[in-house]
């Protein structure tokens, strides 16, 4: 099956200082789109948030029946709000600008929206339809906040590196240096780009400290992705190695303020960033942090906004190496609109979202009667009794000015992506992740019994519909992160259907979860769980896709 009858995809350390402005955001929106388809109180004081976790004993990953059944969802959602068709001032100005410029037969010219508080990677090129820009992966010592300084691996001295931004259909030119003292490479996650620009290290060659590459590659796809590298990934994306993509559709409509929010944990002890692999644990679940950071900084961001009744794009990304995180925005009217491969057919009114490693969520937020409104992680804690409990901590606060009484809440925005098309499988294939102990007493990670594997577990063919069953047979959870292709769920592994186009599903442990992938990008793409030590140990693997015929 040829792929075009398959989708139509148009439709952790430098603290960012906070300007705490808010720039009103007017973009003409012309271009042809592509595939897409929770308030707590802000803490008194500004300590590092801590998180204090189960230890060993306090495995929960083998659940009683009565614990599944309460197993939370990954999109907790509501139904919808009974929307309303007000315009506001804003869009009208906008819609008569564009009008003028029609007038005058002239196209109206798509400008990049800003996004509140991100440095952005400078583009070098003054074709608007060519992004390019240098990055180096270098040394610095960051302020995380809260007094501490810790000698980190950065992206352009940044932790999180720069915004790399651009429209969809974009060429992006990304001249890369290592200044680091080991190889290293920038995966692109998330991006349906040609492997040998994926920065697998199986098809490109590690950069060598002191040597430079260059990546080039067109953007197919509008979305919230991220960048970090795939050479010892777990250690290296630990110490800073990350930075956030945002993929514009001219198409979208105009909001008043986009956030990327980037929310990471990192493990911490009296002399910096803990060593790795120093338990058992850490190999078993992945390494968790004890210390939030929300954009590379420990301390919560309190932001303004410029007036009430804004209408906000938050861009949620998870690097973290092995924690789920689940989010919410309490007492707030917000709408999930996107996730990983992009904008939802229709938006989801939803209370919570459980986040994966890897994977991103889109969200609308309202700043109404109700602001402040407060990004929240709900955690498992343990409480005085030596309990585990539910812990609330606020990410991320966005308050308001002095509202009037008779203030209008905002009118929600038309998201619309396009529904992926309902076509008959061509391929069944079935993964297995499981785990043993070697004869040297070291836990191996492994994908159909296979660690490492140096052949592809599967060849496709481009345009193949593959549902995949993906096995689970331990304990632990894996988010499955597949490069260079999207898939819906179609089983979340507690029998419920997950809206959306993914590249990574959390497959929780002793489940089984059902996706369809659609195989549209050819060459050899790595598939892989994203808690990053699983992967080091053995849980990664290739799969191929075939070209299809002339």
């Amino acid at each position: 099956m040829h792929q075009d009858h398959l989708l139509s995809l148009h439709r952790p350390h430098r603290l960012i200082m906070l300007d705490h402005s808010l720039v009103r955001l007017f973009c003409i929106m012309t271009c042809a789109g592509t595939l897409q388809a929770c308030q707590s109180d802000v803490l008194d004081e500004d300590p590092i948030i801590v998180i204090e976790l189960p230890d060993a004993d306090h495995d929960t990953s083998d659940m009683s029946p009565a614990q599944e059944d309460m197993a939370p969802d990954p999109l907790d959602m509501s139904s919808e709000a009974d929307l309303s068709d007000r315009k506001g001032d804003a869009k009208e100005d906008i819609e008569d600008m564009a009008d003028m410029a029609t007038d005058l037969g002239e196209e109206p010219e798509f400008v990049m929206p800003i996004i509140a508080d991100q440095e952005v990677l400078e583009d070098l090129d003054p074709d608007p339809d060519v992004v390019e820009v240098n990055l180096r992966a270098e040394l610095a010592t960051i302020d995380v906040g809260n007094g501490i300084e810790l000698d980190m691996m950065t992206y352009n001295g940044a932790v999180p590196g720069p915004l790399l931004q651009a429209k969809k259909g974009d060429t992006i030119i990304v001249h890369f240096t290592n200044a680091l003292d080991e190889p290293t490479t920038v995966h692109w996650h998330g991006l349906r780009i040609p492997d040998d620009m994926d920065g697998s290290p199986r098809i490109q060659t590690p950069v060598e400290p002191g040597q430079s590459f260059t990546y080039t590659f067109v953007v197919p796809d509008a979305g919230t992705y991220w960048y970090h590298p795939h050479v010892r990934t777990n250690e290296q994306l630990e110490k800073g190695l990350y930075g956030p993509i945002v993929i514009h559709d001219p198409e979208d409509p105009e909001v008043d303020v986009e956030r990327v929010i980037m929310v990471d944990d990192i493990l911490l002890d009296e002399t910096g960033i803990a060593p790795f692999f120093q338990g058992h644990m850490e190999a078993v679940h992945g390494r968790t942090g004890n210390t939030l950071l929300i954009n590379g900084s420990s301390e919560v961001p309190i932001t303004p906004p410029a007036k009430a009744g804004l209408v906000e794009r938050w861009r949620l990304i998870n690097p973290s190496n092995a924690r789920t995180f689940v989010l919410g925005v309490p007492d707030t009217s917000f709408r999930i609109i996107a996730t990983d491969g992009g904008v939802l057919p229709t938006p989801r009114v939803a209370e919570r979202i459980e986040m994966a490693v890897g994977q991103r969520y889109e969200l609308e937020v309202l700043t109404g009667k109700n602001a402040p409104h407060t990004l929240t992680a709900y955690i498992p804690t343990l409480n005085a009794q030596n309990e585990v409990v539910e812990g609330t901590f606020p990410l991320h606060t966005v308050t308001r000015e002095a509202l009037p009484i008779d203030l209008i809440q905002p009118e929600p925005r038309a998201w619309a992506g396009e529904l992926v098309e309902d076509l008959p499988t061509t391929r069944q294939e079935t993964y297995v992740f499981d785990g043993y102990t070697n004869a040297f007493n070291q836990l191996v990670w492994t994908i159909n019994g296979e660690a490492h594997a140096m052949e592809p577990i599967s060849v496709f063919d481009q345009g193949d519909v593959v549902a995949m069953t993906l096995e689970n047979r331990q304990g632990p959870e894996h988010p499955f992160h597949l490069h260079g292709q999207f898939f819906t769920i179609v089983d979340d592994g507690f029998g419920r259907p997950q809206p959306g186009l993914r590249d990574t599903v959390l497959v929780p442990g002793r489940r089984t979860v059902k996706i369809i992938a659609y195989m549209t990008n050819p060459g050899m793409w790595m598939a892989h769980c994203h808690i990053l030590e699983h992967a080091e140990l053995g849980m990664m693997s290739e799969i191929e896709v075939r070209p299809a015929l002339p």
